[in-house]
């Protein structure tokens, strides 16, 4: 753990920001941790009077990433997003010039770089499955730069994605927002729950709603939406009930389906296709689905799980991108967990990232969970790149063993 080089380096780069005299780029995630990694650094830059621009993504891909720099900022600051392809991030930087730091905590690439600062903990010996949420590592910079323990209680909400007790670096940001009066710890047993006393509601609620408004109302402005309401400490109330209830409907709609026609299945791998039912909802929702059923008895525990759904091309803000895509989201059930933590099985991410890349797209994540975006009519050789990619791992990782499916 290189606790000290980790907060050194925030420190530096915080100084970078004060009184940064160009309009920077903000780019986030659609998620809830994504969301409120956007308000806090949103909230932070409004703080230092640096002019900025809000850019919620979904996935980033050579074509997203070029959109995303045509935009001609002296610097770009991603969020909860872009330490799984940094590599092309910092291709971008060399090729148009300007400058990029990274806050994130999905499994990281490493490359070098002079313009791109990558502060992920991962890179500094913590657990970005554990430890850390997006929302933390842009907490944790931003209040380097300027007062903001009252924007703790946001990232908070931001590592209710990581499951059991908020520990490591999130736990600096818990112990924070209760110094500001905004968080209390609520204990039952050997059980946590983290009430955001002004919201009157557990932080995890909050969570599940901020991510409906991000992923379900992606197209009609749900992002800026959120984080609009998060810098006032508040919710767009109105605005997420209706999209709760269109996630719900759609997600009941694709179970129904699902229950009917059964999961294809092949080696390693069970997936099912949504196509268009999810048109005009965020491709985030088809990873929600996915971890919905991972739990249900309609999976095979020990098989890798994909959800694919067909990816809109035309990215609000952006523009639109050339040719057309799928999302495909991988989840782990259960006993397929327990078997990547014993590293029985490989991590997803690793298995996602490199069936994405031969197939020419693009992949990221974490050991549990990822997802990739890659050329609409190559689903199924995705899956067969992902099944090969098993047992062709690269030989200093180790060998896995393959269990018997059965």
């Amino acid at each position: 753990m290189r606790e000290a080089e980790y907060f050194s380096d925030l420190r530096k780069t915080a100084e970078k920001l004060k009184g940064f005299s160009s309009e920077v780029a903000l780019i986030f995630h659609d998620d809830a941790d994504g969301l409120c990694a956007g308000a806090i650094a949103s909230l932070a830059l409004d703080r230092l009077k640096v002019a900025h621009e809000l850019l919620c993504v979904e996935k980033l891909s050579p074509e997203i990433v070029k959109l995303i720099h045509s935009r001609n900022k002296k610097l770009y600051i991603y969020l909860d997003i872009g330490s799984g392809r940094a590599d092309l991030i910092a291709e971008q930087i060399r090729r148009s010039g300007g400058e990029a730091i990274i806050a994130d905590h999905h499994d990281p690439v490493e490359v070098e770089c002079e313009g791109l600062i990558h502060l992920n903990p991962e890179l500094y010996g913590y657990s970005g499955e554990t430890e850390v949420s997006g929302s933390t590592a842009t907490y944790l910079l931003m209040r380097e730069a300027c007062a903001l323990r009252d924007a703790a209680w946001m990232a908070v909400v931001g590592s209710a994605e990581i499951p059991g007790l908020i520990r490591g670096l999130n736990k600096t940001a818990l112990e924070d927002a209760i110094k500001e009066g905004d968080v209390e710890i609520i204990r039952r047993g050997n059980s946590e729950k983290y009430l955001i006393k002004f919201l009157k509601k557990p932080w995890n609620r909050v969570s599940s709603t901020l991510t409906a408004i991000g992923s379900t109302g992606y197209y009609e402005n749900g992002p800026y939406e959120a984080v609009k309401h998060l810098k006032a400490k508040k919710l767009p109330e109105e605005l997420a009930k209706r999209l709760e209830e269109l996630r719900k409907k759609k997600i009941s709609q694709a179970l129904a389906i699902i229950s009917k026609k059964g999961l294809n299945a092949n080696g390693f791998v069970q997936w099912f296709h949504l196509g268009d039912l999810f048109r005009g909802l965020g491709s985030k929702t088809v990873g929600t689905l996915t971890s919905m059923l991972s739990y249900r008895r309609i999976v095979d525990p020990k098989k890798y799980l994909i959800g694919f759904m067909n990816f809109e091309s035309q990215i609000p803000r952006l523009g639109k991108l050339e040719g057309k895509w799928a999302k495909a989201s991988v989840r782990a059930p259960k006993l397929l967990s327990d078997l990547i933590r014993k590293k029985v099985m490989p991590p997803i991410s690793d298995l996602t990232v490199k069936a994405a890349e031969e197939v020419g797209g693009t992949g990221d994540g974490h050991a549990f969970a990822a997802s990739a975006l890659i050329p609409a009519g190559r689903e199924s050789d995705f899956i067969k790149k992902f099944n090969e990619s098993i047992s062709s791992l690269k030989p200093e990782r180790g060998s896995y063993q393959s269990p018997n499916l059965g």
